[in-house]
Parts: C-alpha cells; structure tokens; sequence
C-alpha cells in the first residue's frame, strides 16, 4: 500500500513508523491473551451482521435448571406492542421521520383484534421536537441529532413509553409485552413502568436480538427440554430468563417487571393464552407486521410532505458510494 499511494516523500516515515512500531507491539501482546482465550472454543462466525443462533451447545457445563412451563387456566389477555420508524428527509437544520406504532390483541390461543397509531411525522432540529407525545431535550436531543439511527430508536422508544403506560394504566389484569429488552442501555423507561400498579398488570420485555440467548449455557439447557421451559438468568426487580414457548421452539431472552415474584404463573398465562411460531408469540409477530413501513407507504409520506408543505426538492447522491468508490464492500 505504500509503495501504491507513493506517500514515501511527502510524509515522515520515521513518525509512521514509529507509530506502526506501537501497533505491532500491541499486537503482539494482545494476540498472547486472544489466543488464551479462544484457542480451541466453539465459535459462530458473523453473518452479515445478523443475529445468528447456534444449532449446538457451548462448551462447559450449566449450573441451573429447565424450569418446565405449565399453561394456566386463566384467561388473561395479552397486549403486545411494537413500533417502526423511517427517515423522510432532511432539511438544513434538521431532519423529518415518520413512526408508527401497533398493538395486537390475544387471549384464549389466539389473536383477537389489534389497533394502530400513526403514521405520526416528527421533526427533530436544534430547536427541539415536534411530533412526539413528550419533547426531546438535552442530551437526548443531541445524541438523536447525531445519528439518524440513534434517532430513529429514540423516537419509537419515546412512543412505545407513552402506550405501555396507557396500556398498563387500564383496569383488570393484562399482560403487556414490548418488542425488546425492558434493560437496553438506549431505551430509557421510566421506573413507574417497572412498580406494580394497581391493576395487577405485568409488563414483559420479549427480545429476539440478544447475545444472552445464543452465548449463555442456560439457552443451550432450555433448547434441549422436552417441552415449553425457562431458567433464570438474573433475579431482582426485574428478573432476567431464558424461556421456549414450544417444544421445537426457538430461546429468546424476557425481561419481567410487575411479575410480583410469579414468574411460573405469568409464562403459564402468556403459553396459554397466545399461539406461537418457533416459540415466538403470534400477537408480536402481528404487531410488528402492523408497523412496519412498506416502500408505497414511504413514498406516499414524501408525497404527502412535498403537497402539504410545498417542499422544493434539491437533487442528491450517494455520499459514501461517492466518496468510497464502487469496490466498497460495505453500506
């Protein structure tokens, strides 16, 4: 590479090598531990970065048990939320997303009804929020400025906050889930979501993405029980499990807060009253299906923008295919 770019002349090669110098040394030093510490072990090699799951177990015993999942005979219903966001477009001191969140419905086995919120425009600069149900401000508002991912997850998260609340707000017993970790450092919810209310309600974290389901012994415990089962990851305010639904069912990881210690009885009441695919449960796959945005809906957003505000559109590009090159091999 050196010899390619002729950098030889125009720059001190001493400092660079000097500096190479420092590298090498650290690596040499780190590949002592990294070896140690992956010589021989079981190992999943990253798919596009995609979440994968491993078709055996690590390496080690468990300490822990299969706790089985027994259905229940209460009728309870389950509310499970999910949200998706998109960017719209930019302006020059700010930009403009739409969200959209949904709640499906089940009890007894089955989806029973389900309703939607949104699309919702939100418009986040300098100035602050609008769209949202509360203001960013601070240090929220700054960091969702900074990254149009960052922003996007703020957003649904400030949405999903505002109806679990309302969701857990209702009288009678219900089982809320949320799409997600209830413990995800981004995820800002506020304690009262987490202290027993008077309804009785209990609020579950349901997370398909996380590297506890695919790197922890007690998944691999789990997956080879006979029939739906969990084990506990962490106990505390908000206990922590890894849990199937069915017997061929995938481990996903739940986040349990308002359980008042009756974890066995909530699993039994979420196996009982929904239906499940690979163990994930039917009503948040159907939430999810319900707030995602298609290709037709983005663009008639952007129709709907350009004729409700009379945006003037700027002709744009790529800008990392631009500056990279075509021979990039990322985004």
């Amino acid at each position: 590479m050196n010899t390619q770019l002729k950098v030889a002349t125009v720059v001190n090669m001493d400092a660079l090598n000097l500096l190479a110098g420092e590298f090498k040394d650290q690596f040499d030093v780190s590949a002592e531990v990294i070896h140690e510490r992956l010589i021989g072990r079981r190992f999943i090699f990253n798919r596009d970065g995609k979440d994968s799951y491993p078709f055996d177990e690590w390496e080690g015993g468990s300490e822990g048990e299969a706790v089985p999942i027994l259905p229940s005979i209460e009728t309870v219903t389950i509310a499970s939320t999910d949200s998706s966001c998109i960017l719209l477009g930019e302006t020059s001191d700010g930009a403009v997303y739409a969200v959209r969140a949904a709640v499906s419905f089940a009890s007894q086995g089955s989806v029973q009804g389900y309703f939607r919120v949104g699309p919702i425009i939100v418009h986040l600069s300098q100035n602050g929020s609008s769209g949202l149900p509360t203001r960013l401000e601070g240090y929220e508002l700054r960091v969702a400025l900074s990254d149009h991912l960052i922003a996007e997850r703020i957003i649904r998260n400030t949405i999903e906050k505002k109806i679990l609340a309302s969701l857990l707000s209702f009288p009678g017993r219900m089982l809320v889930m949320a799409d997600g970790s209830l413990k995800h450092p981004l995820d800002s919810y506020p304690d009262s979501l987490f202290r027993d209310g008077e309804s009785e309600s209990s609020l579950i974290g349901f997370s398909k993405s996380s590297s506890m389901i695919s790197s922890n012994n007690l998944s691999a415990l789990v997956s080879k029980a006979r029939g739906p089962a969990y084990s506990l990851v962490e106990d505390g305010p908000i206990p922590t499990i890894v849990a199937k639904f069915s017997r061929d069912g995938l481990v996903f990881r739940l986040d349990l807060a308002r359980s008042r210690g009756h974890i066995p009885q909530t699993l039994g009441c979420i196996l009982s009253n929904d239906t499940f695919t690979v163990g994930y449960p039917e009503s948040l796959r159907v939430a999810h299906h319900l707030s995602v945005f298609s290709r037709t809906e983005d663009m008639a957003l952007k129709a709907y923008l350009t004729n409700r505000y009379a945006l003037k559109h700027l002709r744009s590009f790529g800008l990392r295919r631009l500056a990279l090159g075509g021979l990039s091999n990322s985004g």
